[in-house]
């Protein structure tokens, strides 16, 4: 292969406009003394107008951006194996949409993957696109809080995954142990956060935020205003991705899933597989692994990739000093239809094709059974469509 670049960047985009300008300003200020990188963004069909500003607002005098306009959604597998075609750097780099970047990241990225001829795929460390503040409980007994709190005037309905020991019901149950991450939407400026306590049980209740400690003993509202120096001294930030892997059910995984990033996350490790939202393989090892599968649209498509590259003899490693900030699900709404659907097929399609023949059909029988029972009509519509690709392939491989 000839090569004119040393790594290629690929941005598939899909209506994802308001990442744009944050993810393509922190591409544009990437450190790279001894390499040359170029930027494939493959656009699946937007109706956003996401073209139009990115040729609007960045410059292509340089020539090392590209784009690739499809006439239809080819989702993350197809529109990434579309960019790699198109691409002309030895080394490829997978960058969700949702994203910004370190500005050494791709100098760090692409050094750690050259270190050792044995690494076929690196990990970026994925972290939370905002940072937080963490909420702590005191009590003897337990603390309710309102679902939904006031940041700076606007409402925020708290997320579950942000909240450590704490029973997520039609209200919030919260211990003496409990905390609540609040995200730092609007940077590092003030903020005024009101919190509704709807009741208290036992004794010396209170909450406690950037260090102001506040007492409660009945139904009140809790007001706290902070400014940029309680910010700078409290704010955490937390991993989305510091790698991935495979449950005993075959379910995938993040390591370090909103876990305050600490010393655990600070060393490299070899992973099970990697994360497409950052990663970076030669151009040469993707192909030669037969690229992502098309059929899986998005989400598996990176764990059967990199089941792919461990069984060619190649390495997948962490490397936690190559940064990104990522929006979770920034493309698809979690737990939205779409989201559970893909989740739920790709999942099967994934031990099919890497665990066993034999396993998939196991499972695949029992959910049918379970989504049959329980009425879920998106889970159901998932195994059905996975027996169907499965039947498809087997029908194809035979008529070879």
């Amino acid at each position: 292969m000839n090569y004119k670049y040393n790594v290629s960047v690929i941005v598939v985009n899909f209506n994802g406009k308001k990442y744009i300008k944050p993810l393509f300003d922190s591409l544009i200020q990437q450190r790279c003394t001894d390499f040359t990188f170029e930027i494939i963004f493959v656009d699946n069909a937007s109706t956003d107008d996401s073209l139009d500003f990115l040729s609007t607002n960045y410059s292509f005098a340089n020539n090392n951006i590209s784009i690739i306009k499809n006439k239809k959604n080819l989702g993350f597998a197809g529109g990434n194996n579309i960019g790699v075609l198109a691409s002309r750097g030895e080394y490829v780099v997978f960058l969700n949409n949702d994203t910004r970047v370190n500005e050494d990241w791709l100098n760090t990225l692409y050094h750690f993957i050259l270190s050792n001829q044995d690494y076929g795929m690196v990990n970026s460390k994925i972290l939370f696109y905002y940072d937080f503040i963490p909420l702590d409980f005191y009590t003897t007994d337990r603390i309710i809080l309102d679902k939904t709190m006031h940041i700076n005037d606007k409402t925020y309905v708290i997320d579950n995954k942000f909240c450590k020991n704490i029973l997520y019901q039609d209200d919030l149950v919260c211990f003496g142990n409990s905390r609540i991450y609040i995200p730092l939407l609007d940077g590092s400026t003030g903020y005024r956060i009101r919190i509704n306590c709807k009741d208290v049980f036992g004794v010396n209740a209170s909450l406690k935020l950037c260090d102001i400690k506040k007492e409660i003993e009945t139904k009140m509202i809790i007001d706290y205003t902070i400014g940029h120096k309680n910010i700078e001294e409290d704010a955490v930030t937390l991993v989305q991705n510091a790698g991935s892997g495979i449950t005993k059910r075959f379910e995938g995984y993040d390591i370090g899933f909103c876990e305050e990033n600490d010393d655990r996350y600070s060393e490299s490790y070899e992973l099970q597989s990697g994360c497409g939202a950052g990663i970076i393989l030669s151009k040469r090892d993707f192909i030669a692994c037969g690229m992502f599968d098309k059929q899986f649209f998005m989400y598996y498509e990176d764990t059967d990739l990199s089941f792919r590259i461990r069984k060619a003899g190649k390495k997948i490693m962490f490397c936690p000093d190559a940064i990104v900030r990522h929006i979770h699900t920034g493309s698809s709404k979690e737990w939205s239809p779409f989201f559970r659907y893909y989740v739920n097929r790709n999942r099967l399609l994934f031990i099919y094709k890497n665990i066993s023949k034999i396993t998939y059909l196991k499972l695949a029988l029992k959910q049918l059974l379970r989504n049959i029972r329980r009425k879920e009509i998106v889970e159901l519509k998932a195994v059905i469509a996975s027996l169907l690709i499965v039947f498809v392939r087997t029908c194809q491989f035979r008529g070879k």
